[in-house]
């Protein structure tokens, strides 16, 4: 049986660490900065410092926008590791949210023609972010007990709704400007100081699941959600917390999830990608954890 290697996209944010424990592999995604180019590395230590940089400039008003992974990116990517003679178990950003899916599996086909005796697995987790570097991490784990890739995939693909995603966001309009919420919800929050907890749903779409008034308050919701929902039976006890350029209220949370959680769950904290941030703006913050399926 061959060994395999497990891929991700710059969709997911995972802490460093983990990329090196494990070492995973990423897909590159680029954004537009005020017409500029910019590609995401996954795994690259400057992560942070090219977080803070973007939220900055969003908030001084300047235009961000994003494009799918092309074929090629995946190509250029899984090459050098089937040459070598690896399989792959890729996990890729939600479906719901981008048509990359649909690109790598299409990159996927051509590459078998031309290595015929590699295997290369495609999951969607359905996922994005904080929530998608979980599904990530907890396959490297799988395969460090000893999974083939083939079980590796089947079990990820039967728990992947057992994970959970509850974030809220500062300035609904980058998520109305994308489609992901009505005029009326981000006039709303705008007008009444309303920041909606927002979740990823069984079908891998950004939805809104409560309305709660007031930053301090939805930030507590989130711990609550986090306390009433997680479940680690069979997986690692490990939380994600996600900001966008508010690192001070990802540590509050961290903090806050801490102090509601068991003394053998870890939590870290780690940027928001901006090839997701461009979507939700500066201010976003997220909580992604194992529990209750959606």
């Amino acid at each position: 049986m061959a060994d395999y290697t497990i891929f991700t996209d710059a969709a997911a944010d995972i802490p460093l660490e983990w990329y090196c424990r494990y070492d995973i592999q990423g897909v590159s995604m680029d954004y537009m900065l005020s017409e500029e180019t910019n590609t995401i590395f996954p795994g690259k230590a400057d992560a942070e410092e090219n977080s803070d940089c973007f939220y900055d400039a969003l908030r001084k008003g300047e235009k961000t926008s994003t494009t799918q992974a092309t074929p090629y990116k995946y190509i250029e990517a899984f090459s050098p590791v089937l040459e070598a003679g690896n399989d792959i178990l890729y996990c890729c950003f939600s479906s719901g949210m981008s048509g990359t899916w649909h690109n790598a599996l299409l990159a996927s086909e051509m590459l078998k023609e031309q290595y015929p005796e590699r295997a290369i697995r495609c999951v969607d987790t359905l996922s994005s972010s904080a929530g998608q570097g979980l599904i990530v991490i907890q396959a490297a784990a799988l395969k460090e007990r000893g999974m083939s890739l083939e079980q590796n995939a089947k079990w990820l693909e039967e728990h992947l709704q057992n994970m959970n995603h509850w974030f809220l966001v500062d300035d609904l309009d980058f998520l109305k400007r994308g489609g992901r919420v009505s005029p009326t919800v981000a006039f709303l929050g705008s007008t009444l100081q309303i920041k909606p907890i927002l979740t990823i749903d069984r079908n891998g779409k950004l939805v809104v699941a409560e309305k709660v008034r007031g930053r301090k308050q939805s930030m507590k919701r989130l711990v609550e959600l986090f306390r009433i929902s997680s479940d680690f039976q069979g997986v690692l006890p490990v939380v994600f917390i996600n900001y966008a350029g508010c690192r001070e209220d990802g540590e509050l949370s961290a903090d806050m999830i801490r102090e509601a959680a068991s003394s053998d769950v870890r939590v870290f904290i780690t940027p928001l990608s901006p090839y997701t941030g461009a979507h939700t703006g500066p201010g976003m913050l997220s909580v992604c954890f194992w529990g209750k399926r959606r």
